[in-house]
């Protein structure tokens, strides 16, 4: 796992920008973002039920789970983590088309390193507490800086009639968003652990984000005159739940194993990567790639690297931050 964990992380990463390009275009289509963001949730929804009806493991997890909560193996509301993951889709549609994905990731970017740290220093996930080594603190600020420089010329130039003040004001949601998402890690982590699989946190998962989506239409088109959704024919705007699956189960897996610091950063260096890939392969008028934007990019691997080697920390300098002591 000491290689693969990361690997698998940055695979799974790159899931997000894939959904937050495909989820921002539903959202134009639809002519609303939150009915975008319901019909992702929802598609995911049923493929997890599907999943947990067909694989054997999905079935023993379901049965499992009500005896996990009975005996308070986890605590009833982390099968709310999936509140979290609505969040981040809902930011995803209604965000996206006016940041760019290069912007809207840089900002998750950032909420999910400072997560990162205090997650696994508070020690929400299954794995317990973990000790913030120097090379942990150092290779998650390396990679926050990379990302800056990356996108910093998308933040310069604005995008269209966003203004930079704009559209920094604007990435403070996604940030927030990113945060949120290693709690929601954690929290799923913790579940498929006691349950013996991450079917039953995904599923779990989806189906509260559903609900608090569902609620969410019904009271912003009530409180709104709302047009009918225009549905559209691509089939690729439709693969937002799937990619959602994939991260989430995976994140559910790995912070098991490489803790929750760890799987966040892989993901993040897998969003940079996607972003990338998708800026220069399928370009739009928010896209904007130049050799700053590349060497970004390449900064964030740098400081995976750091972050996930097995350094040797100084023992003095882990105890003291063990205790919480300057």
């Amino acid at each position: 796992m000491a290689i693969w964990g990361p690997v698998a992380s940055v695979v799974a990463g790159s899931m997000v920008s894939v959904q937050s390009r495909v989820n921002g275009a539903l959202g134009v289509h639809l002519g609303d973002p939150y009915g975008a963001a319901l019909v992702s949730f929802g598609s995911g929804l049923i493929l997890c039920v599907i999943g947990v009806l067909v694989f054997p493991a999905g079935r023993r997890g379901m049965r499992a789970l009500p005896g996990v909560l009975r005996t308070r193996t986890v605590p009833w509301w982390y099968l709310l983590a999936g509140v979290f993951g609505a969040y981040l889709v809902a930011v995803q549609t209604n965000v996206t088309v006016l940041l760019g994905v290069s912007v809207f990731i840089l900002s998750l970017v950032v909420g999910q390193a400072i997560g990162g740290l205090l997650v696994d220093r508070v020690g929400i996930g299954p794995g317990g507490p973990k000790p913030l080594s120097p090379y942990r603190l150092v290779g998650t600020a390396l990679m926050i800086v990379a990302v800056f420089v990356a996108m910093l010329p998308r933040i310069l130039t604005g995008s269209g009639e966003v203004t930079p003040a704009t559209l920094l004001g604007l990435a403070l949601l996604p940030m927030l968003a990113g945060i949120f998402s290693t709690v929601q890690t954690a929290w799923n982590a913790a579940i498929a652990a006691a349950a013996g699989t991450p079917f039953t946190s995904t599923l779990m998962n989806f189906v509260a984000g559903t609900v608090a989506l569902v609620i969410t239409v019904v009271v912003t088109r009530s409180v709104r005159e709302a047009a009918p959704w225009q549905w559209p024919t691509q089939w690729w705007l439709y693969i937002g739940g799937a990619a959602g699956i994939v991260f989430i189960a995976a994140a559910a897996v790995l912070a098991r194993h490489i803790g929750v610091l760890q799987t966040s950063l892989g993901m993040v260096t897998g969003m940079l990567l996607a972003a990338l890939v998708l800026d220069v392969a399928l370009p739009t008028p928010t896209s904007l790639v130049t050799p700053v934007t590349v060497l970004g990019t390449l900064g964030t691997l740098v400081g995976l690297v750091v972050v996930t080697l097995p350094w040797r920390a100084a023992p003095g300098f882990v105890r003291r931050i063990g205790r919480g002591s300057p």
